[in-house]
């Protein structure tokens, strides 16, 4: 997911992160995402991706940390499912399913969890 190539650089990461922040300005109490029994809001999403944003840029780390650590965050069950492999692939369903309109033809998962 992290990289300046391939589908994940930055400039998805970025488009991605914009998405979240538009929906949440137009629909904040919309649910982003659900996952096992856990949902939170594009307003939710929205402030811990501002959050860990600033602490993202304090610490010298790329736009997808702050991302995942927002996803992680707001989404504790995931973080919960130990395995790193399982951690990496759900997150990443997540975000597949949050950039699902921004139009680069990735975003072709429907459901989450």
């Amino acid at each position: 997911m992290v990289g300046n190539s391939g589908p994940w650089g930055t400039a998805r990461l970025r488009a991605t992160l914009d998405e979240v922040q538009r929906r949440a300005e137009l629909t904040p109490t919309l649910t982003a995402v659900r996952y096992s029994g856990e949902s939170v809001t594009y307003r939710d999403l929205a402030i811990a991706l501002t959050r860990y944003d600033v602490v993202a840029e304090t610490n010298g780390l790329g736009i997808g940390s702050s991302l995942v650590a927002a996803i992680l965050h707001c989404l504790p069950r995931i973080g919960a499912l130990g395995d790193p492999t399982a951690v990496a692939r759900t997150v990443h369903q997540v975000v597949e399913w949050l950039a699902r309109d921004i139009g680069d033809g990735y975003g072709s998962l429907r459901a989450v969890g």
